[in-house]
């Protein structure tokens, strides 16, 4: 074993940080402590991770103000070391994470600052700052301009109480190598400094805006209002939360994703433009409320092969026809009574909701190859309205994995007539948080009522079952 050790450990460098690359974070540490080479490999390897939780902990603890400023500066001590160390020897960085509690900033932004800059000089090519945030918090810390000018970013992502300052869209910068930029609760100046900012990556592929805020009039901030993205010709990927005016004219777009993060909340989403579109998620949206919306839907984006809605507002009837179309999903649609799908080349259909009164889903052409996930959560007093609901999913042939998420746990003793034998369904899966404390009546009672209402391949629980194992194999027994 120790002459096996000995042969990787003369290995090339460059060997041993892909093998490094491979591993979770926690145990890449542990190899620092197989040989002296193992951990010369572990001080140059150029991804680096620090989190101060490693020093400080989790929260800020009731602890004195001195043992924690003690902690601080340890943290602060072992990231300046670290840095140097590659800025001295000349060794690239490629990847550099920061993840801080919001007071080890407040004490220490400037040497944050002194971090991200000695990142920039070793010619980093990721940065992920992220702080978490404690409640009440309102101090932010502006982005040093040293990230503003990295010329060999590729990837920049903030998370957390981090400001732009307004001073840097006066500079004439340009962050050409930039890929992806991804900005969570990240404060602007003004509504026009995130398109002035998106505007300086011309090669950008990807955007995430999540929470994004700006100030307000009165001194305080409020969530941004508007964003409009266009003349980028690399774009694939944009994700937009909170934001309830959004344009974006990218023939390149590939995927939409836009979350109002507030259901019923004004909105306008303008991506019509966007005519190579292949994915599209929206959350909370109430425009999808015709089924006028959905029948222009594939003509306007011909080559769409994913939709999924959730918590968005329906019409009662939707049609939808795609050749192109492979994966669709609804996800608490309410209103909705009748769903038809002709798409011959779907391979994954999803459905979740509420309660008994679930839509007749009708495949009008489906591929051999289509997966239907049906999720359902119901009161005990509406599970015998199950069977209608498995009955009107069509045709026949189409055989869902059906998984049932039980809300309450009191059982009436209704009565159940079953004359006909149950639909076929591929699985089902039984969800219940209080199953435990149930009696063998009531749960027997349970079984019966599921297994008279689908016909299940295939039986699984996400609840504590032991007591019940030999019961519910005699409920099988008998119904089979």
């Amino acid at each position: 074993m120790e002459l096996e050790e000995d042969h990787l450990s003369c290995l090339p460098k460059i060997i041993l940080h892909c093998i490094l690359s491979k591993l979770p974070e926690k145990e890449r540490t542990r190899t620092s402590v197989l040989s002296k080479a193992w951990l010369d490999t572990w001080y140059t390897f150029p991804i680096l991770y620090f989190h101060s939780n490693q020093i400080i902990g989790m929260s800020p603890p009731p602890m004195e103000d001195s043992v924690r400023k003690r902690k601080i500066l340890e943290f602060g001590d072992y990231v300046k070391r670290r840095m140097l160390m590659f800025r001295d020897q000349s060794l690239a960085i490629k990847k550099f994470r920061l993840n801080l509690n919001g007071f080890v900033v407040r004490y220490m932004s400037k040497d944050v600052d002194n971090w991200l800059k000695l990142a920039c000089e070793c010619g980093v090519e990721v940065i992920q700052y992220s702080q978490q945030i404690l409640e009440g918090q309102e101090q932010y810390h502006v982005l040093p301009i040293s990230v503003i000018e990295a010329k060999s970013l590729t990837k920049l992502v903030l998370q957390g109480n981090i400001k732009i300052d307004p001073v840097f869209m006066n500079y004439s910068i340009k962050f050409f190598s930039l890929r992806e930029l991804s900005l969570t609760r990240v404060l602007f100046g003004d509504e026009h400094a995130i398109n002035q900012l998106i505007s300086f990556c011309p090669l950008i592929e990807y955007i995430t805006l999540d929470l994004c805020e700006v100030l307000s009039s009165g001194g305080g901030t409020r969530y941004m209002e508007y964003v409009s993205i266009s003349g980028l010709q690399n774009l694939k990927s944009v994700d937009v939360s909170a934001i309830q005016d959004v344009s974006i004219d990218a023939s390149s777009l590939e995927n939409f994703c836009y979350n109002t993060k507030n259901y019923g909340a004004p909105s306008k989403i303008d991506f019509d433009r966007c005519r190579n579109l292949k994915e599209l998620y929206l959350w909370s949206v109430e425009s999808t409320s015709t089924n006028k919306w959905f029948l222009e839907l594939f003509p306007k984006f011909p080559f769409l092969e994913s939709l999924k809605l959730n918590n968005c507002k329906m019409p009662k009837k939707i049609d939808i026809s795609s050749v192109r179309l492979k994966r669709l999903e609804f996800m608490h649609s309410s209103n909705l009574k009748e769903l038809n799908i002709d798409s011959p080349n779907l391979i994954s259909f999803g459905y979740s909701g509420w309660g008994a009164s679930e839509p007749t889903i009708s495949f009008l052409k489906n591929s051999s190859q289509l997966e239907a996930r049906i999720h359902i959560a119901v009161e005990y007093k509406d599970l015998c309205n199950l069977r209608e609901f498995v009955q009107n999913i069509k045709p026949n042939n189409v055989l869902p994995s059906l998984s049932v998420a039980i809300a309450e746990s009191y059982v009436d003793a209704l009565g159940l007539v079953v004359s006909s034998p149950p639909p076929n369904i591929k699985k089902l899966v039984m969800q219940g948080s209080g199953i435990w404390g149930y009696e063998r009546h009531l749960f027997l009672f349970l079984v019966n009522i599921l297994l008279s209402s689908c016909c299940p391949e295939t039986v699984s629980f996400r609840f504590d079952l032991f007591k019940f194992s030999k019961t519910f194999i005699e409920v099988c027994h008998c119904l089979f």
